[in-house]
């Protein structure tokens, strides 16, 4: 495992994690070198420590030290950006803009739509097991099957995933949708400004585990997939102007910066 200050920056993720989705996404379109570490849910929190961090990825290790948190991640890679390529505005009035945007997302958008996702998903280890374990060491392959019922267990209890909650927390995501939907009546092309930002790249990796855009790194299940409920759901969040907003920053933007340029799990 390379450790800060070891050439190449090192991004740790979850395959599935749309917050490591949002990093992963911000250092290629930033145009910035990096490995990617994935590990499998519950087998990324001692590599996370032995690297520094605390508990949850993305994290990544740079010569500069430890950066734990996705804004803060799309932070230093605006720093190094190529030329052309910053996150976020060079205006005061404008950065703030996007950062109060991105805070939005990451608050009260990203772990709400997540506890939804995961309440419907997590019964269903056939389709959670190929999410989790792409590009992971082959231990961890081979062994989240067995562990499956635990790390199931762990995770409803971490994230405090049962019906009601998953219930309030589509209700908030979906209330930042109809936020997005607003921004979007006027017909601009971004949501912040007019040129891509940290602001786009939050929303739409955020919510890429419902919209379901083929391009996402990890192969996603379709409503047809899923049970009636769960399915539901995800037609009625796919049926909004910010899901087709998502698919739209997809295929125009994700395709120009990745998905990994080659950064893909070592």
């Amino acid at each position: 495992m390379q450790t800060p200050g070891a050439g190449v920056p090192t991004l740790i993720t979850i395959p599935l994690s749309h917050y490591c989705e949002k990093a992963r996404w911000g250092l290629d379109h930033a145009q910035i070198s990096y490995r990617e570490q994935a590990h499998a849910p519950g087998f990324h929190a001692l590599t996370v420590r032995r690297a520094g961090g605390q508990r949850s990825v993305p994290i990544l290790l740079t010569g500069e030290g430890v950066i734990g948190d996705s804004t803060d991640i799309l932070l230093w890679a605006n720093e190094h950006a190529a030329k052309g390529r910053a996150l976020y505005p060079d205006n005061a009035a404008a950065r703030r803009e996007v950062l109060a945007l991105e805070e939005r997302f990451d608050e009260h958008f990203g772990p709400h739509l997540r506890r939804t996702i995961y309440f419907h998903l997590l019964p269903l280890p056939a389709l959670c097991m190929p999410m989790w374990t792409q590009g992971v060491p082959r231990h961890e392959r081979l062994l989240t099957p067995l562990l499956y019922r635990p790390l199931r267990a762990l995770m409803r209890s971490s994230m405090r995933i049962d019906a009601a909650g998953a219930k309030r927390s589509f209700d908030q995501a979906m209330r930042v949708v109809d936020e997005v939907n607003a921004l979007l009546a006027d017909g601009r092309k971004y949501l912040a400004g007019d040129r891509f930002s940290a602001a786009d790249i939050s929303f739409a990796a955020l919510a890429a585990i419902a919209a379901g855009p083929p391009e996402y790194p990890v192969p996603l299940p379709g409503p047809e997939k899923l049970p009636a409920e769960a399915a539901a759901l995800i037609r009625k969040f796919r049926d909004t102007p910010a899901a087709e907003f998502c698919l739209r920053l997809y295929r125009e933007e994700r395709g120009r910066s990745g998905p990994g340029s080659g950064n893909r799990p070592a």
